[in-house]
């Protein structure tokens, strides 16, 4: 069996204890010796402590469907559709190719079983408990040993212990086997068990989210029964570790810790036995800073024991972990040592942690006029700082398919366009050790949902029960990462009923009264419990302290005066933003697009190549996205000709994320201006904007920024300028012809004599007609306004941007940037476009790449490559395209001047004529028609590509 990458302590598990690997030796020098020799190997024995044993798991697992007309190879950790695509049993093609989201749906609705064999020698009975240990079983399974049961789960999320000493024999023959029932019909099960009493909606998930129904009874990756941006392949297996171990006093289970300076560090531990006392030594260092050993005496109550620790040590012993963009991130190897009282037997555990502290600050913003409602900001180390970030959704439909590299890249490159927050939404899963480890690293922290999404759910006992196990799990396991800012219960659920989302108004008090029964009356109490640490929040979006004062349900949750909103409007004119709210938290935005060309071709084929096709729409689950999206291009751009050309569904693709990038970008300037001043209502005072969605799960229409495999869509380009520690932006008043610039400032220091450049320029003129310098005095660690200009007064639109008929709006656009006092360049440039390009004065754009240059290295990449981009008037959306894997260091921008220099930062080593030869530009007039009715635009200056004659007669 190969090293599986997802977990770095598989390898040693394999190995064994110590003592299996000089087995062979010894047995060797005991018949050379003798007595002598055995006898002093047996006092050896005696005197030095030995560690639990534990069982190495053989590989040749065997997978075979309840009729038993399917049998296979298996792989644990893994699961049903990766094992059956490994032999070829799923025959069509890719999970992801085409409609195999449905071709393979079958798999679902079987029962399988995982079977092996264990060797158990006579040494490991003669310990005192003998158990296995599942971190994962998705979902609902049965374990039995030599054909007899030793228990069952029900949840995909919680650790499960099960006694097997009395069903082993001292015999390499022990059967293993694992019976796994077809997630969907236990979940349709238990929906019929309880719709008895009453149901538990929703019924079914809409009809084009092509996926199964009651998830919300199961408790299993909610999106593996589909959502509006994924399919739905609801999985089995053993989908995390595990082990047979045997022992005689404790072993390690978990480690948490507070994270001040009186850090308290609690130790979990599996007792071997049920109760009683268990006597030894615990010993607990902190890196090379601290190490204490106590005499303990562990009380244990179903097989469990705590052991709890305080460390108290001076500030300046440790450095403070801050999130990205504030400061490091140091963390200190964390280490708990266990040794039974005669010294026979011990347990170790180490983690990472690192020292903040963090604050979810809910104060009136006003104590003078609490009606203008509280504040919803993050405090960490005392400092507060804007969120700024997106939502994590699982990267792949399958947990197993995805790699510690993969997390590592997509993380990366949310820490790389300036993040600081991810929000780990409801629906998905939480995530990997290494996932969490990692945001420790880079400094993202890490908003963190519990798995209950967009549904009403069963409050029955059994419900109740495997729920406070999963929360008993995934706390304790996750509570010592400094990136973890705070958890959350559920994902729009407060919202879900008093909206009446899933038709629970004709019995509101009921689903009110289980609502309360789950979040607040069983997780709340149990994860404070765990963790002291962090804020709790019920649900979101919610209105925090308020949704709880009105009972945790507000009349009106996501109001823009309390606590988070999510908020999607696909009908306004998003480029505008007159319609974003001015909320305290966006913790959900967002706008759809689709993947490039270069994914979509991957899992398609050419009769699927046009935007009207069966297949887009297969996969375009959202309830009329594909109208929507249709508008929304419209509104700015012209849409392609439907001529069936694979040009056509290319810029389509293309446009779609052009939408997308600009939306988005508005939306969260808007946000971000509004971080340090509130309007005459109240709003304002925003301090965070997470927008929807980081990452995709397959090859399909989202609101993702990143595409399926890692290529970044125009939007995350965008991103890094819009998350930028200081941008400028604008706000145009419309009435007053006026522009307004401000500056957002997250740096702690005031600039003094800044400059602010603003320039004019015409759609069909390279460099500005006109620019504008402004000296400026921008605040520190804020957003302040710091220039006004008139249109006409000080930029002179009225006579530079005059054209026959257009309107001046047509003719010109903005660009403005922000010298510091020497002239350096602080800010990204930013754009104002002041009509929609389709109404544009704009020439045809001839984009070329010039000179490439490289490989040269540099911090992003050991092949970093120089590439000039050259036009020949005005060009809108640039777009630079390679199916060589990395990324620019821009794109999708607008070239006003006659060059611009770009880097590609390649993954892996590559030459200047492997990027020459695949490299490909666009713009925005590459999308029109190019052969007028009419002669061409130089000899009719008259007509130009967005002429209502070439609409008409083209």
């Amino acid at each position: 069996m190969a090293p599986n990458p997802m977990n770095r302590e598989a390898e040693a598990r394999r190995e064994g204890a110590w003592w299996r690997v000089y087995a062979l030796p010894l047995a060797c020098l005991a018949l050379m010796c003798g007595a002598t020799a055995y006898l002093a190997y047996a006092s050896y024995k005696s005197t030095h402590p030995q560690p639990h044993t534990v069982i190495i798991i053989p590989s040749n697992w065997s997978l075979r469907a309840a009729n038993k007309s399917i049998t296979v190879g298996g792989q644990v950790p893994g699961g049903v559709y990766s094992d059956l695509l490994a032999a070829n049993v799923l025959s069509e093609g890719d999970l992801y190719y085409r409609y195999n989201d449905l071709n393979y749906r079958w798999v679902s609705k079987e029962n399988w079983t995982y079977s092996s064999v264990l060797n158990v020698d006579a040494d490991v009975l003669s310990y005192t408990r003998v158990v296995l240990v599942f971190e994962g079983l998705d979902t609902a399974a049965e374990v039995f040993i030599n054909d007899m049961s030793v228990g069952k789960s029900t949840n995909m999320f919680a650790r499960y212990v099960f006694d097997v000493k009395n069903h082993l024999k001292a015999s390499s023959d022990n059967t293993i086997d694992i019976w796994f029932e077809s997630p969907v019909e236990y979940a349709t099960r238990q929906y019929n068990i309880q719709s008895a009493n009453y149901v538990v909606p929703p019924k079914c998930l809409p009809s084009d989210y092509n996926g199964e129904c009651h998830a919300n009874h199961i408790r299993k990756m909610q999106s593996s029964f589909s959502w509006d941006w994924g399919p739905a392949f609801p999985n089995s297996g053993v989908w995390k570790n595990w082990k047979l171990t045997a022992w005689n006093s404790l072993i390690f289970q978990i480690i948490t810790s507070s994270q001040g300076w009186n850090v308290t560090v609690k130790v979990w531990c599996d007792a071997a036995v049920a109760s009683g006392e268990v006597l030894g030594s615990f010993t607990i260092t902190l890196g090379d800073i601290s190490t204490t050993k106590h005499r303990v005496t562990a009380q244990v109550s179903n097989y469990e024991a705590l052991l709890e620790f305080n460390l108290v040590f001076s500030e300046n012993l440790v450095d403070l972990w801050w999130p990205n963009g504030y400061g490091a991130q140091p963390l200190y190897k964390l280490t708990a040592y266990w040794e039974n009282e005669n010294q026979t037997e011990n347990s170790t555990k180490v983690v990472k942690v690192g020292f903040r502290t963090v604050e979810l600050n809910q104060d009136y913003v006003d104590l003078n006029d609490t009606s203008k409602g509280r504040h919803y900001r993050v405090y960490v180390n005392n400092v507060f700082m804007f969120m700024k970030g997106s939502n994590w959704i699982p990267a792949h439909i399958l947990p197993e398919m995805v790699t510690p590299e993969y997390t590592r890249y997509l993380l990366q490159a949310a820490a790389d366009v300036h993040m600081n927050c991810l929000r780990v939404w409801g629906g998905g899963i939480y995530e990997t050790d290494v996932f969490y480890e990692i945001a420790d690293e880079l400094g993202i922290l890490l908003w963190e949902d519990l798995m209950f999404a967009c549904s009403m759910y069963p409050v029955n006992q059994a419900f109740l029960d495997t729920v406070k196990k999963e929360i008993v799990t995934q706390v304790r396991r996750l509570q010592h990462h400094p990136s973890i800012l705070l958890w959350a219960s559920n994902n729009e659920n407060e919202v879900a009923l008093r909206d009446n989302w899933y038709g629970t108004a004709f019995n509101f008090n009921q689903y009110k009264e289980d609502y309360i029964t789950l979040y607040v009356d069983t997780i709340r109490p149990l994860v404070l419990e765990l963790d002291d640490s962090r804020s709790y929040v019920v649900s979101s979006p919610s209105n925090g302290i308020k949704s709880e004062n009105d009972g945790y349900i507000s009349q009106k949750p996501g109001d823009t005066l309390y606590g988070d909103v999510h908020y999607y409007n696909y009908i306004s004119n998003a480029w505008v933003g007159d319609q974003t709210p001015i909320p305290r938290f966006s913790s959900e935005y967002g706008f759809q697009s689709w993947p490039s060309f270069i994914t979509m071709r991957d899992v398609t084929i050419e009769e699927d190549w046009n935007r009207e096709s069966p297949l887009m729409y297969h996969r375009q689950h959202h309830p009329l996205g594909q109208p929507e999206l249709a508008v929304q291009i419209g509104i700015h751009m012209h849409m392609p000709a439907q001529d069936g050309s694979l040009k056509a569904y290319q810029d389509y693709l293309y446009l779609s994320q052009i939408h997308q990038a600009v939306a988005i970008k508005v939306e969260t300037e808007i946000y971000r201006r509004w971080m340090s001043e509130i309007n005459e209502k109240g709003e304002g005072y925003t301090s965070g904007a997470l927008y929807w969605q980081l990452d995709d799960i397959w090859q399909g229409a989202s609101w993702a920024s990143i595409e399926y495999g890692g290529r970044w869509k125009m939007l995350h380009y965008y991103v890094k300028k819009m998350f930028s520690p200081v941008i400028i932006i604008s706000s145009f008043i419309e009435n007053e012809n006026v522009v307004e610039l401000y500056v957002v400032n997250e740096w702690f220091q005031n600039m003094t004599n800044a400059t602010v450049v603003v320039s004019l320029h015409r759609y069909d003129t390279l460099g500005p007609v006109k620019t504008v310098n402004k000296s400026v005095h921008v605040e520190a660690a804020a957003s302040s306004r710091v220039a006004t200009l008139s249109m006409d007064d000080d930029l002179d639109q009225v006579t530079l941007c005059k054209e026959g008929l257009y309107d001046v709006k047509d003719v010109c656009f903005l660009t403005y940037k922000l010298l510091n006092s020497v002239g350096v360049l602080v800010t990204p440039e930013n754009y104002r476009l002041l009509g929609e390009p389709k109404d544009a004065y704009i020439l045809h754009a001839s984009v070329q790449t010039g000179d490439i240059t490289g490989p040269i290295a540099t911090p992003q990449s050991n092949w970093s490559f120089n590439v000039s981009v050259k036009t020949d008037t005005v060009a809108l959306f640039v777009w630079l395209e390679t199916e060589l894997p990395g990324v620019f260091s821009d794109n999708g921008f607008l070239m006003a001047q006659e060059e611009a220099q770009v880097y590609f930062y390649a993954v892996k080593k590559i030459t200047v004529e492997d990027l020459k030869s695949s490299l490909t530009v666009k713009s925005l007039t590459d999308t029109y028609q190019k052969v007028y009715p009419f002669a061409t635009f130089p000899e009719n200056p008259d007509i130009h590509p967005n002429d209502i004659r070439n609409v008409v007669f083209a």
